[in-house]
């Protein structure tokens, strides 16, 4: 998938580039090393020989699961598509105090520009709506789920943590240093000192993490009580104060407490499966005609030189 994402960014930057340059202009000179020209052309030949076939198929997918929609009514509003996108978003950006990568840099990092980011929100949410009627979980399905399963649904240790985050690590040791003597609290810290914006209106609460190698994670299970305060922690995100609220110790829950939950992972999975499924059929049934012809990769008078004489 990360191949076709750079595929799909570098072909149709290339497209369009080449596309707004008149035909007669189309040799116009890119760069030039040392003298030697390469021409927008041979840039947009380039992208379309690496890429041509990578990108061609995706929008291929993408047209028939657009066109399968419509045929079975199927629609999905601005307003949905909006709030699915800051549904994903926001669940990158929940993460963001440990991992320090927020949502600009999680789109780099996956090789996704925000326009291709919603087009597979679309696409999903298309396929998850034509599927839907068939994800039937009942409360039956979920109960024997449960007593099939429950030492895997058993929960490992969890702590229960607030966090303070700054840039600077002098600022952070004289936050802490305040703290501990008591003179501002750390809900008060947080609010007005983390550079944190998911966590510092609710005094840092971090909510419930699990054990991990991460520093953060490691620092958290340090602490040996309730209350106490680390060490200042540093991660790719700044500096961290971080105080336990409470530990939780490996338990089976109750069903009562996590039916609810079970049947929604339940659900999620069937619809896994059921999306999968679906997409294998639209392609199978769909009428493809593909007439993309990719020229040869560009090479350069010295490569050419080397290449083995072609028979007339």
């Amino acid at each position: 998938m990360s191949k076709t994402r750079t595929a799909l960014m570098t072909l149709m930057l290339m497209v369009i580039i080449v596309s707004a340059v008149p035909a007669q202009s189309q040799a116009q000179v890119a760069a030039t090393v040392n003298g030697q020209t390469i021409s927008l052309q041979q840039v947009a030949d380039g992208a379309l020989s690496r890429f041509g076939e990578d990108v061609l198929n995706y929008l291929i997918m993408a047209a028939a699961i657009e066109q399968a929609a419509q045929k079975e009514g199927v629609t999905v509003s601005a307003q949905e598509l909006e709030e699915q996108c800051q549904q994903a978003q926001a669940q990158v950006e929940q993460h963001a105090p440990t991992t320090g990568v927020d949502f600009a840099a999680w789109l780099k990092m996956n090789q996704m520009s925000p326009g291709f980011f919603r087009q597979n929100i679309y696409l999903s949410m298309l396929l998850d709506k034509m599927v839907a009627p068939q994800v039937n979980v009942t409360d039956d399905m979920v109960a024997d789920h449960y007593q099939r399963n429950r030492e895997r649904l058993r929960e490992p240790d969890r702590v229960h943590v607030a966090h303070i985050c700054v840039s600077d690590k002098d600022e952070a040791e004289k936050l802490r240093a305040q703290i501990v003597e008591g003179t501002v609290s750390f809900e008060d810290a947080a609010k007005t000192n983390s550079i944190d914006p998911w966590t510092k209106d609710a005094g840092g609460d971090f909510g419930y993490i699990e054990a991990g190698d991460d520093p953060f994670q490691k620092a958290a299970f340090a602490l040996a009580a309730d209350g106490d305060i680390s060490p200042i922690v540093q991660t790719r995100m700044g500096y961290h104060i971080i105080k336990r609220l409470e530990l939780k110790p490996t338990r089976v829950p109750p069903f009562e407490e996590i039916q609810a939950r079970l049947k929604l992972s339940m659900e999620r999975e069937r619809l896994t499966r059921l999306t999968s499924e679906k997409k294998v059929q639209i392609m199978q049934e769909a009428q493809i005609d593909q007439s993309l012809t990719v020229p040869p990769y560009p090479i350069s008078d010295a490569q050419r030189a080397l290449e083995p004489a072609q028979d007339p």
